[in-house]
């Protein structure tokens, strides 16, 4: 009794302070991601120890000394234990952040065992050289945690929301060394909303995983940024046309990527095997250069402080095609970090060229590679916000900021012209899964209009006089009345506008007919499956109040139900209430 008394006592206080309870769910998702980051680290150089016989993230002198035939298969049998993982749990595949967001779209939860299953496969992919980052698989694994702490504490789908962000910023957060970048991602991302009370715990959450990383691994920039000098104003336009050519690489990647996808998607051989073929592909990519190989960190570093000339471009090419391969197959890994690969060669190709023709007005290669880092990331993931952020927070380089905002924005505005989609939703747009759209178009479309719908309905034959007409709709709780064939098919649709043109002519009682008044051409309807933004937009097409929901058979409709303005709105009104955090 006395465990129950103290018991109600900490809930009652919890909710008096809501704020307090949410700033220590955060604290403790922040920890488990942090954990999870260097639980994560730990699989992937456990692997890569195995296979090639080093530890360092940093792979590529490791590379350039094995022999041809390890670079060739290798890969493939890490794809082979990922096809094999997968069978069992097919979450084990793909890039991880598309996944997350559909569950934030969707108010669904993200399975705990995903963290595991997550770091497992992803570890295997990139411990055997498979071309792709962390961050994707860090992201899925920290908003797994965090879901897996909003069931334990039955939270509401709102606030369910807030801690799956919390865990991915966490992660990104702890895996970048960039607290603020990692928090920005979540928000700017993920959730596509800033409201206060859902960014304060992520980033406390994003705080508190980057000093378990840091307690660990120390405080150290990802990148070493090349020294920056802005020499002239002229340099400006320079960057503004380096930002649409970022564009058109990232719309490149991202259609390459897919493209290899629905090829593998399309190939007539057992799933497993798939992921093992795009790692032997990715293999005989990799002879042409070992720099597509792994994360990519020292080639990213090399770039920044030396590599210059054409061969950058031949790297961006090699580096698209071997990250399509690795996960367009169903490997395991993130594309944030080729994505900033891509834009370091896309950039210090550029900067060559230009310091060849303008020496005296123009900076160094390397500097054109660091924002163009910022730019692709833009590009690709659409969030210039976080772009800006993390390429400023793993370089710690504030001389560039200039020249990386301006290129950043411009590569996100003309990206958006070519594709609208990024490489994010560009696969759930595939599924049906709308991201980039108001909060009334989000809420409808995942309502439906068999979950609203009027079943006790009204209805008239052809034949129905006019004074029958009248006295039943005067019993009615609706204005619009479905008229049937005397086949129970629907030909028209009879409203009050219908009877308000004849009701005053004297003597037509008895003579006039339901069909002979009733709408029956370009009858607008909907079905049952159809979502409540559907049938919105064609409520919309004539400004009705209601329209029928039918059963299409054999070129008839067939009465199934009637859907009223009214319903749409209620229930709009109620599903917002419901996911309100204050109701969490």
């Amino acid at each position: 009794m006395n465990f129950n008394n103290k018991k109600d006592k900490l809930n009652g206080f919890l909710k008096q302070h809501d704020d307090l309870y949410m700033v220590m769910i955060a604290v403790l998702i922040g920890l488990l991601a942090g954990y999870g980051n260097l639980l994560f680290r730990f699989l992937i150089s456990f692997v890569q120890d195995l296979f090639y016989g080093t530890k360092s993230e940093y792979l590529l002198d490791a590379l350039n000394n094995t022999p041809f035939y390890k670079i060739l298969f290798v890969p493939a049998i890490g794809g082979l234990l990922v096809g094999i993982i997968s069978i069992m749990f097919k979450f084990a595949k793909g890039h991880g952040v598309p996944d997350v967001i559909k569950a934030i779209a969707l108010n669904r939860s993200i399975l705990p065992q995903i963290a595991l299953v997550k770091a497992v496969s992803s570890a295997i992919t990139l411990g055997t050289g498979g071309s792709a980052g962390r961050e994707g698989p860090i992201v899925q694994i920290g908003a797994a945690i965090g879901s897996g702490v909003g069931k334990i504490f039955n939270f509401s789908s709102a606030r369910m929301k807030t801690v799956i962000a919390c865990g991915a910023a966490g992660g990104l957060a702890a895996t970048f060394n960039a607290p603020i970048g990692g928090a920005m991602f979540a928000a700017e991302v993920l959730l596509g909303q800033f409201g206060l009370k859902t960014f304060s715990p992520i980033i406390i959450s994003s705080v508190i995983a980057t000093v378990v990383s840091r307690a660990y691994l120390g405080d150290h920039v990802t990148f070493d940024a090349p020294d920056y000098i802005f020499k002239s104003i002229f340099e400006l336009p320079l960057y503004t046309i380096m930002g649409m050519l970022c564009a058109v690489v990232g719309i490149f990647f991202i259609r390459t990527f897919y493209a290899f996808e629905e090829k593998f998607e399309a190939l007539e051989i057992p799933s497993w095997s798939k992921p093992a073929l795009g790692g032997l592909l990715m293999g005989c990519v990799a002879l042409l250069s070992r720099d597509v190989m792994g994360v990519g960190y020292d080639t990213i570093d090399s770039i920044l402080r030396h590599e210059t000339g054409l061969i950058l471009i031949v790297l961006v090419l090699l580096k698209v095609i071997a990250t399509s391969l690795t996960l367009g197959s169903g490997g395991s890994g993130g594309l944030f970090v080729p994505s900033l690969y891509i834009g370091a060669a896309t950039g210090g190709f550029f900067g060559w060229l230009v310091n060849l023709v303008l020496p005296n007005i123009t900076g160094g290669p390397g500097a054109y590679g660091l924002v163009a880092m910022s730019a692709m990331l833009a590009a690709t993931i659409r969030a210039p916000l976080t772009a800006i952020l993390i390429i400023f927070e793993i370089t710690q380089s504030y001389t560039v900021i200039l020249p990386l905002m301006l290129t950043t924005i411009v590569a996100n505005i003309c990206a958006g012209w070519i594709e609208k989609e990024s490489i994010f939703t560009w696969i759930l747009t595939k599924q049906g899964v709308r991201i980039r759209k108001g909060a009334e178009e989000s809420v409808l479309e995942k309502l439906h209009v068999g979950d609203v719908m009027l079943c006790d309905v009204t209805t008239f034959r052809e034949d129905t006089s006019f004074r029958n007409v009248l006295e039943s709709i005067k019993l009615a709780n609706h204005t619009y009345f479905p008229v049937l064939a005397p086949d129970e098919s629907l030909v028209g649709m009879l409203s009050l506008d219908n009877i308000r043109e004849i009701i005053f002519e004297e003597g037509l009682e008895d003579i006039v007919v339901a069909g002979e008044i009733c709408t029956r051409d370009n009858l607008i309807y909907v079905t049952v499956d159809d979502t409540l933004l559907t049938a919105t937009e064609r409520l919309g097409i004539k400004d009705l109040g209601a329209i029928p929901v039918v059963l299409e058979v054999d070129g008839k409709l067939y009465l199934k139900g009637l859907l009223r303005r009214g319903d749409i709105i209620m229930q709009y009104n109620k599903t917002i209430a419901s996911t309100r955090p204050e109701n969490a």
